[in-house]
């Protein structure tokens, strides 16, 4: 694997083997406990790479190559500096809430200075999903509400179809 690009506009980019070789990294070793063996033999390793493995294992492979997403998902709130930063960079959000996502982003942010940038692309992200939700509880809205006024007539033709007159 290579590193390409500037700093905040990184990209991994991997060789013509590595696929061959992680899959004999997989037979070697087992399932269980393999983000946590992934992180341990990681020391040195830049973070981005790390994040890349466990971003090719969990939507490439099989059953997400042992890969525990909720595991990652809790290092977004643990004070380890080197798992946060490899947390970012795996293509997860820090909750299933977005609100959530933004404030643990902003802690995040104030605690660790040197993972602002990383912060801010994930921020995009949540941003981008929280205009989504928004835009679709819109249109729910505006499709599948009745309006208050009607909705006593609209009744009354409901109970007239079904036979039931009050």
């Amino acid at each position: 694997m290579t590193i390409e690009g500037r700093p905040g506009y990184q990209q991994v980019a991997f060789s013509e083997n590595t696929f061959e070789a992680l899959l004999t990294f997989l037979a070697m070793v087992p399932v269980q406990g393999i983000t946590e063996l992934i992180y341990r033999l990681s020391d040195g390793i830049p973070a981005i790479k790390v994040a890349e493995l466990y971003n090719v294992l969990c939507w490439s492979a099989e059953n997400r190559g042992g890969i525990d997403l909720e595991l990652i998902q809790e290092w977004f709130y643990g004070k380890q500096p080197r798992r946060i930063e490899i947390a970012l960079q795996v293509d997860i959000f820090p909750s299933n809430s977005m609100e959530e996502c933004q404030r643990i982003l902003e802690e995040i942010e104030k605690k660790y200075r040197h993972l602002r940038t990383l912060c801010q692309a994930v921020r995009r992200e949540v941003e981008h999903r929280l205009a989504e939700e928004e835009s679709w509880a819109k249109y729910r809205r505006d499709t599948f509400e009745m309006p208050k006024e009607m909705t006593p007539s609209i009744m009354g033709i409901i109970r007239n179809i079904k036979g039931n007159r009050e």
